[in-house]
């Protein structure tokens, strides 16, 4: 079968969204409206390979993101992990070469790429990385599990990526707008402890960015999600734990989707992720939770994610997204299940 391969044009968006509607969004917790993906494939650090057959129709296509791997002061990691987010041909056109072909045109391109850019990092490493799945912006961190997607799973490690020992997952639990919780018993250590919790004021901020860049800083996007948020408007979607004598010792992502009935900016952070857009009217999102090192074991971690979530519901979330998490039971605790599949992850190096 004659197959072109080519980079996407933006005509060629609504045939890509259609494609990836009848086949990964025919599972109905994975269908997207038409802007949401559009939001999450037209953007800088995203380019889409696609398979024409011969009357020019897309009958696959192959969604390539770059992402710096450190966060913007990570001397040591500003070089480019390369995504491989998304590849789908057509049902009708599979077993034909087409997704080969795409695999092999996705991977020249990202391990050219992130080649290049080993050299910004210092020291220089000694190779590179390529996600399957991706970081920001998301669909998946990896290959869902369940039967639908056990011949791509096969695909993949075929191919040489190398899946790990653990599975990832995400959570959700549902909560009622404008209503406080009560977490007293996972918040009283805490408390005795002196802890207090609020979004940080402008004073807070070279704390804030001095904790993330001590203990998170080769963490993929994680740094840098706090200044987003404040640098858009977004303070309020950032969470922090005090001491009592008023030290930083901890933050959270606690990020709220804008009012459907107002025009409120969408924050950063729900706009690079797939799914909160599809759970209820105003769903958080609880993300890059993190205590410093130090600090750790007087019950700040499992607070901080509690009065986080209690915030969110007082500013009027429905539900609340974590997403893409490894930890066994400690979200659980705060009432959070799993939602829908797990994740096989995997990666491969370039050298």
């Amino acid at each position: 079968m004659t197959v072109e391969i080519s980079q996407s044009a933006e005509s060629d968006i609504r045939s890509i969204y259609d494609l990836y509607q009848s086949t990964v969004g025919a599972l109905p917790f994975y269908a997207l409206p038409f802007d949401k993906f559009q939001e999450l494939v037209v953007e800088p650090r995203s380019t889409i390979f696609v398979a024409r057959n011969k009357s020019a129709s897309i009958i696959g296509f192959a969604l390539c993101v770059l992402i710096r791997t450190g966060s913007a002061t990570a001397k040591a990691a500003q070089h480019l992990k390369g995504c491989l987010s998304l590849l789908i041909v057509d049902p009708s056109h599979r077993c034909q070469g087409i997704g080969s072909a795409l695999h092999t045109e996705a991977l020249s391109f990202l391990n050219s790429k992130v080649f290049a850019s080993l050299s910004l990092s210092h020291p220089i490493p000694n190779h590179g990385t390529l996600q399957l799945g991706s970081t920001f912006p998301r669909f998946f961190p990896g290959v869902p599990n369940g039967p639908e997607f056990d011949d791509a799973a096969a695909f993949f490690k075929k191919r040489g990526w190398t899946y790990g020992k653990e599975d990832s997952i995400d959570l959700y639990r549902t909560v009622v707008s404008g209503k406080a919780l009560d977490f007293h018993n996972l918040t009283k250590r805490a408390e005795e402890n002196g802890l207090t919790f609020r979004s940080p004021r402008q004073e807070d901020e070279e704390a804030l960015y001095k904790l993330e860049k001590e203990n998170f800083d080769n963490s993929t996007g994680w740094p840098d999600a706090f200044p987003d948020l404040i640098d858009s408007g977004h303070r309020d979607d950032v969470w922090c734990v005090f001491t009592k004598e008023g030290r930083l010792i901890g933050a959270t992502v606690a990020a709220l989707a804008p009012d459907p009935e107002s025009n409120d900016r969408e924050n950063p952070f729900h706009a690079s992720l797939a799914w909160p857009r599809t759970l209820g009217k105003r769903c958080g999102v609880i993300a890059c939770v993190g205590i410093a090192s130090a600090e750790r074991g007087n019950g700040a971690g499992v607070a901080l994610v509690a009065t986080a979530l209690n915030n969110l519901a007082l500013r009027g979330a429905d539900g609340c997204f974590i997403d893409w998490v490894h930890l066994d039971g400690f979200y659980e605790l705060v009432g959070f299940k799993q939602w829908e599949r797990s994740y096989r992850e995997a990666s491969r190096e370039v050298r």
